[in-house]
């Protein structure tokens, strides 16, 4: 994963996990959990992510994606539909000193987001989502979770 070395790659500090309630403030604030907050000290990076929910990744783990996306031949359509979606929409920011960070208004629209969200541990970034459309996709992949976890190995 990324460029991080092998042996942290298993260790509970190095990945997110969890839900966690939180709100936004008038102006787009949201406060990082506290337990992940170290994890963003040298900044983080909020944009579009899959299902209409937000990602926040740490400045290095965005940087380290963004490398791999480098390597790629800049014709490939999967790597220009990411970059459409994805990268387009990244805002950088920095933790404030009670461990928020601003989440632009084209996020919080394209999020859904207007007071309340969730945020979701997804291993090495963060999801913000909207409390009803978490719920829902709780519920969506309920019915297919045994399937998928039998076809992880797991």
């Amino acid at each position: 994963m990324g460029n991080r070395p092998p042996e942290t790659e298993g260790s509970l500090e190095h990945f997110f996990a969890g839900e966690f309630a939180h709100s936004l403030d008038e102006k787009g604030r949201l406060a990082i959990p506290a337990k992940f907050r170290p994890r963003f000290k040298e900044g983080a990076v909020v944009t579009r992510w899959l299902g209409e929910c937000l990602a926040i990744f740490p400045a290095g783990e965005w940087e380290a994606m963004q490398a791999e996306i480098r390597k790629r031949p800049r014709t490939d359509r999967t790597v220009n539909d990411f970059v459409h979606f994805v990268v387009s929409g990244a805002h950088e920011t920095e933790p404030d000193a009670q461990g928020r960070i601003v989440v632009p208004s084209h996020l919080r629209a394209f999020a859904g987001l207007s007071g309340e969200a969730q945020v979701i541990g997804a291993t090495r970034w963060l999801e913000v989502w909207e409390p009803a459309r978490w719920r829902a996709r709780l519920a969506e992949v309920e019915g297919s979770i045994g399937e998928s976890i039998a076809n992880l190995g797991i």
